[in-house]
């Protein structure tokens, strides 16, 4: 893989999506530090996720965002502004962190998201989908995992992703409460103010979680460039991490 030598003192945020923490990057972060050695890169961990798994998710979006930019601040090596990197509910964050706070942000992201009033909600979540999502939802032994697995991911079953992801979940379990607070504020997210800052969205053609349409609306309303994968899942940084490394490289360098 090419590096990218840069001394861009921007640091990267990833944001990941519902009930994921920062350990669902997975081979993705590995890509991004080869890619961009010299830039502080952050995963965060939204509050009820991960290693912040006994705190209580809030019930918006914009209250997520406080939440993480408070996080931040005791993270952040420099007070430049931040790139974010966002995947599905992170993507939503993304938009309204950039509303909000627009000083803070200097580009984003955006992978497979999807926002009120742009797409309706059997495209949001795939109606084909309902029924594995409440197994999913009622589920609590390995099954879920594999069930969320089969959701996101395109590729054939990994016998390692699920043995980490069930020990993720063992170490962090996420409440009921949880659950339904990002669901609602996933939900009712409401997409009212297209950013200024520069924006890149990437799509997944076969998504089978959310439909791709969904990335095509937010296009066509924001005029922001999207780069479809034809063969991944809604996981692209799980189905394939060198390629939207690669993009995000070509991004970047669009910046300079």
């Amino acid at each position: 893989m090419k590096i990218l030598n840069t001394s861009n003192t921007h640091p990267i945020v990833l944001i990941r999506g519902l009930l994921r923490e920062q350990r669902h990057w997975g081979d993705f972060l590995n890509q991004l530090n080869t890619q961009f050695p010299k830039r502080q890169i952050i995963c965060v961990d939204l509050a009820g996720n991960g290693k912040r798994h006994k705190l209580q998710s809030p019930k918006s979006i914009p209250a997520m965002v406080q939440d993480l930019r408070i996080q931040l601040r005791l993270k952040l090596t420099t007070d430049t502004p931040i790139d974010l990197i966002a995947l599905s509910m992170g993507g939503m964050i993304a938009i309204s962190w950039m509303t909000l706070f627009p000083a803070e942000i200097r580009s984003a992201i955006l992978m497979n998201t999807s926002v009120r009033p742009l797409s309706p909600f059997y495209q949001r979540l795939n109606w084909r989908q309902y029924l594995t999502t409440v197994r999913m939802l009622l589920n609590q032994s390995e099954q879920q995992e594999t069930l969320i697995f089969n959701m996101t991911s395109n590729q054939p079953i990994q016998a390692k992703v699920i043995e980490n992801w069930t020990q993720w979940k063992k170490e962090c379990p996420i409440t009921a409460q949880n659950v339904f607070n990002q669901l609602l504020a996933s939900s009712i997210f409401c997409f009212t103010e297209k950013p200024k800052q520069p924006v890149m969205l990437l799509g997944s053609s076969n998504d089978r979680l959310v439909s791709h349409q969904c990335s095509e609306s937010l296009a066509k309303h924001t005029e922001w460039s999207l780069i479809n994968h034809t063969t991944a899942g809604h996981d692209l940084t799980l189905d394939e991490p060198e390629w939207v490394a690669r993009q995000v490289a070509a991004f970047y360098s669009q910046l300079l």
